[in-house]
């Protein structure tokens, strides 16, 4: 790689996480892709402790053990914290760990679990409204003394069968993969890095287990709901 070459990667890595900091000049970066902003207090005995004054309330002093951190920046001078080491699982190079940072930043600002989420809510909300369905073999039972002659929906009192559904959701939408589109690359210089891509997946597939656990559950409440209001 040429000297340009290297001077240009290294400015376009700078301006990424400037872009982090979102224009602040005291920022702390964890390996997660999370950014908070506030200055540096203290380095010492495994925490990072720094201060965060919030739109509303009270100014505070927070803390994050120093094995979440990738970097801080104070007064505009990035100190990294991440260092490699196979003994504690950091098995990437501070680089490759860099820029899976910034994958996982990416993802926590582009990846929307849109469609993970509805068809969860109409999955859950399916399951909510066939538990309540009164099947004709339940009415021609001998032992059936139920106040319902006919079969139909929101005719049997709810189970609590329609609570696999978040369970086993979540869990399935860890298996599919997915491309991601060249739109939800913030850092296009990272373009078909492997480690950016690694972090990319890694926050997107847990953005997607939360996003299939929430639609369900709220699936399964819309279904309750609709038995309670129009149950006959």
């Amino acid at each position: 790689m040429s000297i340009k070459a290297k001077l240009a990667s290294i400015l376009m890595v700078m301006v990424s996480f400037a872009s982090m900091g979102q224009g602040e000049q005291d920022s702390i970066i964890l390996l997660n892709g999370r950014v908070f902003h506030g200055p540096v207090t203290a380095v010492s005995d495994g925490f990072l402790k720094y201060k965060e004054t919030p739109k509303k309330g009270a100014p505070f002093t927070g803390s994050f053990e120093t094995y979440r951190v990738f970097s801080y920046t104070q007064n505009g001078n990035e100190t990294i914290l991440y260092k490699q080491d196979d003994q504690s699982d950091n098995y990437l190079t501070v680089d490759e760990a860099r820029n899976a940072t910034l994958g996982s930043y990416d993802a926590r600002q582009t990846f929307k679990p849109r469609f993970v989420f509805w068809s969860s809510f109409a999955l859950g909300y399916g399951m909510s409204l066939f538990d309540t369905y009164l099947l004709q073999k339940t009415v021609d039972h001998p032992d059936y003394f139920g106040e319902h002659t006919s079969p139909g929906f929101l005719k049997s009192q709810p189970t609590f069968l329609p609570i696999v559904a978040p369970l086993v959701l979540s869990a399935a939408w860890t298996f599919p993969s997915f491309k991601i589109r060249e739109k939800q690359i913030i850092q296009t210089h990272l373009l078909n890095d492997e480690s950016y891509y690694r972090g990319y997946h890694r926050v997107a597939r847990q953005k997607r287990i939360f996003a299939a656990l929430k639609g369900s559950l709220i699936g399964i409440g819309a279904g309750l709901v609709t038995y309670a209001v129009f149950k006959p």
